[in-house]
């Protein structure tokens, strides 16, 4: 595989979701555009962050090994899907957002490991975190 296709890989978070529509407002309140929507999919961005959308009606009529927790609620227990956001200022404008929607599972906050975020669950339950870059890696 050429190496620029390589670094133009993404890695993408897909939720399966009740209502399209009301999904992909909210997240559009939070910052994520609209990249493309087929029929009842939709991928959104933010910074680079991606999210597929898709609506339950496929996994209900295409089976999946999770077809039969569908109903359960929240969705996504035991995972938590990290957003980078780009610094501590849009952070914070971010977190205002999310407060006033009344989504904010977990407060605003400096972390030892020098990162600062916050938690969010979305309107299926599905748990988000958005936080700064932790920096260099390789130190």
């Amino acid at each position: 595989m050429p190496t620029d296709a390589v670094t133009a890989l993404l890695t993408r978070v897909e939720f399966f979701v009740t209502d399209l529509d009301r999904t992909i407002a909210f997240y559009e309140r939070l910052g994520f555009a609209l990249v493309t929507r087929w029929e009842g999919w939709a991928l959104i961005e933010r910074g680079g962050s991606r999210l597929a959308l898709q609506h339950d009606a496929y996994a209900r009529d295409h089976e999946h090994y999770f077809t039969p927790h569908l109903d359960q609620f929240p969705r996504g227990v035991g995972v938590e899907t990290c957003v980078d956001v780009a610094d501590v200022d849009d952070l914070q404008a971010l977190y205002a957002t999310a407060t006033e929607l009344g989504v904010v599972v977990r407060e605003l906050r400096e972390r030892p490991w020098g990162a600062t975020d916050f938690r969010i669950a979305d309107p299926d339950g599905y748990f988000v975190r958005f936080t700064t870059p932790l920096g260099d890696l390789d130190q």
